[in-house]
C-alpha cells in the first residue's frame, strides 16, 4: 500500500513537471517506477560528478545550481530551481561532466534515476523531445538575463531586477499595493548575493537602504515589496523617489 502511494505521488510530480508534461498516464506510470526518492536537508550540497550518473526531478523544495571560483571561493547562482524542475539537463544531453554544485535552499525531496535510463527515454518518447526545447529555452533566457545584468548593471540594479522578476501580489483583493516574492522568499542575503554575483555585505547595505526608504519590508523573514515603481525606476536608471513611504 505504501509503495503504491509513493508511485502515485511520483506520477503526480512528473505530470506537473514541464519536462514531462503531455505524456500519457500509462507511460508516466512506467517512467515513475524507475525513480527512487532522496531527501536532502537544507544546506546540503552535492559534487557535480553526481550529475553525470543520475538525472533528478525536484519533488518539493528549492535548489540553487551554483558555480564557484576555486581560488577565491566566490560563487554565483546560475539557476534557482523549484518543484517540477530537473537537473542536470546539460549532462543528460551531452554526456559530459557539468562543473556546478546544487545546494538545497530548503529541505528538498528529489526523484532520481540513472542518467542512461533518462537518456534512453528521450529516444523512446517523442513527447519528451518536444518538452526539452522550450524548457531549455527558458533556462537559456535566465542565463542570458544573468549575463546581461552582470555585464551592464551595478549591484543595486541587479538586486532590483531580481526582486521584480519574482514579484507577485501579496493579496489579490487587498487595498494595500504590496507584493511578495515567489521562489526567492525566505532566502538568506548570502544566497541573494550569489544570485546577483555580489557578496552578502553589499546586498545587506542595499536592502537596508530600501527598507529605510519604505520601498521594501520584512515580515517573518520574507521580503515584502511596498513600492514596485521605485524598484522599476531603479532598473530603468531613473532616480528613486525621495519621500519615505509609510
Amino acid at each position: 500500500m505504501f509503495g503504491q502511494r509513493m508511485e502515485n505521488r511520483n506520477v503526480e510530480v512528473l505530470r506537473n513537471s514541464p519536462f514531462f508534461s503531455g505524456i500519457e498516464n500509462d507511460v508516466l506510470g512506467e517512467i515513475s517506477a524507475a525513480f527512487r526518492v532522496e531527501k536532502w536537508k537544507k544546506g546540503t550540497s552535492r559534487l557535480s560528478e553526481d550529475g553525470t550518473k543520475r538525472f533528478h526531478v525536484i519533488a518539493s523544495g528549492r535548489l540553487e545550481i551554483t558555480r564557484s571560483n576555486p581560488d577565491t571561493g566566490r560563487m554565483v547562482t546560475l539557476w534557482l530551481l523549484g518543484t517540477g524542475d530537473v537537473f542536470d539537463l546539460i549532462s543528460l544531453l551531452d554526456g559530459r561532466p557539468h562543473n556546478v554544485v546544487p545546494i538545497a535552499v530548503d529541505d528538498v525531496e528529489i526523484l532520481c534515476v540513472r542518467m542512461d535510463t533518462a537518456r534512453k527515454w528521450i529516444h523512446e518518447y517523442p513527447e519528451l523531445c518536444k518538452n526539452i526545447l522550450p524548457y531549455l529555452g527558458e533556462k537559456f533566457r535566465q542565463i542570458e538575463n544573468l549575463a546581461t545584468d552582470l555585464a551592464v548593471h551595478d549591484t543595486m540594479t541587479r538586486i532590483a531586477s531580481l526582486i521584480l522578476r519574482h514579484a507577485v501580489p501579496l493579496h489579490q483583493d487587498s487595498t494595500e499595493h504590496c507584493s511578495t516574492v515567489n521562489l526567492i522568499h525566505g532566502m538568506s542575503h548570502e544566497a541573494l548575493a550569489r544570485m546577483v554575483g555580489s557578496v552578502r555585505v553589499v546586498v545587506n547595505r542595499h536592502l537596508k537602504h530600501w527598507k529605510e526608504k519604505g520601498i521594501i519590508d520584512y515580515k517573518r523573514g520574507n521580503l515584502i515589496i511596498k513600492d514596485l515603481e521605485a524598484l522599476a525606476r531603479r532598473c530603468k536608471g531613473l532616480p528613486e523617489p525621495n519621500k519615505k513611504h509609510g
